[in-house]
């Protein structure tokens, strides 16, 4: 019976461009959550003054109530999506990185591997993430990867949390076209099926 499982690089890309994936849907979340968080900020709308009252309570006015009710509510989604961007965008970032290397290794893994805890985040350190820049070539973007992790680098050491997600984002697209420029090469040369 034939092997109908994919290539090892075909799972390995899908898996890199899952990462991928996972990044730029986590960051439209982000923005989202970050849209709605600025329309519902209690002092950019103009308030209904009407009050209502209750026995033995205080007269209470329902739409400021709502706007802060909504207000913390959207602080806090907009707080969760930017930590699960970032973890996302960190993990695209090292799982594209490991799969550079491992192809650069002539390792042929069917899939990224990634540490995870048990909320299901990655547990990646931004200083961890490898120099790739100097077992590649420039045209599969040696220079672009040194910035990129640099920036990455500085971005850590400054504690901006949204700059690192992006950075680390970016780091992982240009990773993932210098790994289909790995694979393409290789292919090219025969290397990519021989034992």
């Amino acid at each position: 019976m034939p092997d109908t499982a994919p290539a090892w690089h075909l799972s390995l890309t899908d898996s890199v461009y899952a990462l991928g994936a996972a990044a730029r849907q986590l960051r439209a979340a982000h923005q989202h959550a970050q849209l709605t968080a600025r329309t519902t900020d209690p002092a950019r709308i103009v308030s209904v003054p009407g009050r209502v009252t209750t026995t033995g309570a205080e007269p209470v006015r329902p739409h400021d109530e709502a706007l802060w009710q909504l207000s913390d509510l959207y602080m806090v989604l907009e707080h969760h999506t930017a930590e699960l961007y970032e973890n996302a965008a960190l993990g695209y970032a090292h799982g594209t990185a490991a799969a550079v290397q491992a192809v650069l290794r002539s390792d042929r893994p069917r899939h990224v591997e990634l540490p995870r805890d048990r909320n299901g985040l990655y547990v990646l350190d931004p200083a961890d993430l490898p120099d790739l820049s100097q077992s590649l070539t420039t045209a599969a973007g040696a220079r672009d990867l040194a910035d990129l992790r640099a920036r990455l680098l500085a971005c850590a050491q400054e504690d901006d949390p949204a700059a690192l997600a992006n950075t680390a984002y970016a780091y992982g697209e240009c990773a993932e076209r210098a790994l289909r420029h790995l694979i393409r090469h290789a292919e090219t040369h025969g290397f990519l099926h021989a034992s």
